[in-house]
């Protein structure tokens, strides 16, 4: 059986309804924070066009440095040493993190290959190092070291190649020869020998030759044990 209909009294009829109610209220709110709402919406307007922005300069950027670092590469390969200094200065100036390290490598390579190892030396220690990067840690400093030691300072070269030989990397070997010539250089024979010798143990395939040659001329310039 069918329920009778409810009736409505002519006063509920003329009452709103509740999404009229809802509305009605947020057309109030709408009206008195106008000025605030229409602040907020231009703000994200902004906020999402500069954040849009942003991203396709960055892409932009990165694709010059590609270009620059490429460009770079290819003329320290030729011997083109002014030119390569100049696209990785350029390069250095787009401040691009992830070109950072590298680009002062090669900087100071460049400045390496134009016979100016003071300026390689003031591009490399400048170089705020992570020791937990070795690979890069160390490329860093067997590059300073090597300047060093060419700019006439074996002293600092001895310390730096000491901080190289601590990291895991591939130049190991050309720090070992390099603090094996300083110690030369400053007079320290048995100390170099040494260092030769060291070197020949780890890497028999390398220099052998040459070191063995090295290990005759500076045994011959090393002190005699005196006699009893």
């Amino acid at each position: 059986m069918a329920l009778p209909r409810k009736r409505l009294l002519r006063k509920e009829i003329r009452q709103p309804d509740r999404f009229q109610v809802a509305m009605g209220r947020c057309l109030k709110l709408i009206t008195a924070y106008r000025t605030q709402l229409i602040t907020i919406g231009v703000a994200l307007v902004v906020a999402g066009a500069t954040a849009g922005g942003w991203y396709y300069y960055r892409a932009y950027q990165q694709s010059l440095a590609l270009q620059d670092y490429n460009r770079g590469l290819r003329e320290y390969s030729e011997g083109r040493y002014d030119s390569a200094l100049n696209t990785f200065k350029r390069l250095q100036s787009r401040g691009v993190v992830e070109y950072t390290a590298l680009t002062d490598i090669y900087i100071a390579n460049s400045y390496m290959g134009l016979r100016e190892p003071a300026k390689a030396v003031e591009t490399l220690s400048g170089r705020i190092l992570n020791d937990h990067d070795g690979f890069l840690t160390q490329v860093t400093l067997v590059g300073l070291g090597l300047a060093q030691e060419i700019n006439g300072s074996c002293p600092d070269a001895l310390d730096t190649m000491a901080r190289a030989l601590k990291l895991q990397g591939p130049l190991r070997e050309e720090a070992m020869l390099a603090k094996a010539r300083c110690h030369t250089e400053l007079g320290n024979t048995p100390v170099a020998i040494d260092t030769y010798r060291e070197y020949l143990k780890e890497f028999p395939d390398g220099r052998t030759v040459e070191i063995e040659l090295l290990l005759m001329r500076l045994g011959a310039k090393a002190p005699k044990p005196s006699s009893p």
